[in-house]
């Protein structure tokens, strides 16, 4: 999606809150918005993605006291950054972006590169600690105990005498998760008593 296109999309979405959009080429901030008379005021030669996101958010939040454009000490503002980074990085994403073009992403809405940076390094770490975590889980679901019994047989059947097993080395030379030391302890206890 082009920076166009993306300022195109987000100005459509607040005309869908029932906000008048109007485009003042003079107007002395890039982007303003009157939430009780709902009115957005920009100016198209200066407003960015990330500013007419951050007025959207104030919208869809319903912010009507946020003091001065730049007040960063204000909680509606820090939150409106916040949420306009996210909703960005949400339309990013469902074009085809990833945190590999991550400068594409700051480019393309001129986001301010260190805020965005942290908050989508969160969210990317998150969602990266998440998708581990349900991997995990599903590699814990596929292998069953009679797959884990055909793996212990092949391991001991390298073996002349067993004096003792190392468990850990068995899940690696079968390239298992460690998460299955339970299931194996058990089953090598299981093996090697009937032997």
């Amino acid at each position: 999606m082009s920076r166009q296109e993306l300022l195109d999309y987000l100005l459509k979405e607040i005309e869908k809150c029932g906000f008048e959009v109007v485009d003042v080429e003079f107007f002395p901030v890039p982007a303003a918005v009157n939430v009780d008379n709902k009115i957005m005021i920009y100016n198209s030669k200066e407003a960015s993605p990330f500013e007419i996101a951050h007025e959207l958010i104030h919208i869809l939040n319903k912010d009507n006291h946020r003091g001065d454009y730049f007040d960063s000490t204000n909680p509606q503002e820090i939150i409106a950054n916040r949420e306009a980074i996210l909703l960005l990085w949400e339309i990013f994403e469902a074009n085809g972006g990833n945190y590999e073009y991550f400068n594409v992403f700051v480019n393309t809405t001129d986001a301010p590169f260190e805020l965005a940076e942290s908050i989508i390094k969160n969210e990317y770490l998150e969602m990266h600690e998440a998708i581990t975590e349900i991997f995990e889980n599903e590699i814990k679901v596929s292998i069953n105990k009679q797959e884990m019994h055909d793996y212990i047989v092949d391991y001991i059947s390298y073996f002349d005498v067993i004096e003792s097993v190392n468990i850990y080395q068995f899940l690696d030379c079968y390239h298992l998760s460690h998460n299955f030391y339970n299931m194996a302890e058990i089953e090598f206890q299981q093996l090697l008593s009937t032997v």
